[in-house]
């Protein structure tokens, strides 16, 4: 089968039988879609369905077979000890980023940054295996624009669900953080990044070019007007 076909099979409910002990709350087992059987780690017993599929070093293909949504780097983790060298194709994805402001410019600036795929919104990026949320976004942020000190604004946090267009489903967390120029030195990183611009509230709404990136601008400048740093 090639990488697309396993990709149909992804989210699909699965029977799973034939289990063998449980480690670390995952079963060896064979999955039974559409009346083929498939090799299994299993972890729950309801309404499991395929959470994702790992291509393994001699390029045979087992599957991960869960209750819930769990997402690559927790797979990663929990399973590595038992599938060294397999990479894995996960339904559920987590990215987080943020967006961040100028400090103490009234109004405000927000900085804004083009990919090369050309979408434009806000630093940020898939979680890492091991990485907490607060350590994705500090890498992104100094990977992709260069800033390394930065403080959160309290009261923004927002999650949003999204379907990526290898329809996969993805969490996208993002938080609220202000910027001393002074402290930092903005470059973009080339490999991804086209463009940065520091941009006020209207031009940046019209310069996004998702409604996702315009609703947590809408959200942003609210917070920050009854802070008074609007």
């Amino acid at each position: 089968m090639t990488d697309l076909e396993w990709d149909q099979l992804l989210s699909k409910a699965a029977e799973v039988t034939e289990r063998g002990q449980a480690t670390d709350g995952w079963q060896t087992g064979l999955a039974r879609i559409d009346g083929q059987a498939y090799p299994c780690y299993a972890k729950g017993k309801d309404a499991l369905h395929v959470a994702a599929y790992g291509r393994r070093p001699d390029g045979s293909v087992v599957l991960a077979c869960a209750e819930g949504r769990p997402i690559k780097p927790e797979l990663q983790q929990e399973l590595s000890g038992r599938e060294q060298g397999t990479v894995w194709t996960c339904q559920y994805e987590h990215s987080c980023g943020a967006l961040l402001i100028v400090k103490g410019e009234r109004p405000a600036r927000y900085l804004v940054i083009e990919g090369n795929s050309g979408h434009i919104g806000f630093p940020k990026g898939h979680i890492e295996q091991g990485e907490r949320i607060a350590d994705t976004v500090a890498r992104e942020l100094r990977e992709e624009v260069g800033i390394t000190d930065f403080r959160y604004i309290e009261g923004f946090r927002v999650d949003s669900e999204v379907l990526t267009r290898k329809n996969r489903n993805k969490t996208v967390t993002y938080f609220l953080a202000e910027f001393d120029p002074a402290r930092n030195v903005l470059h973009r990183q080339e490999e991804e990044i086209r463009s940065i611009w520091l941009l006020g509230y209207v031009e940046a709404r019209e310069r996004v070019n998702t409604e996702l990136d315009k609703e947590l601008l809408d959200q942003a400048e609210k917070l920050l007007s009854g802070l008074g740093k609007a």
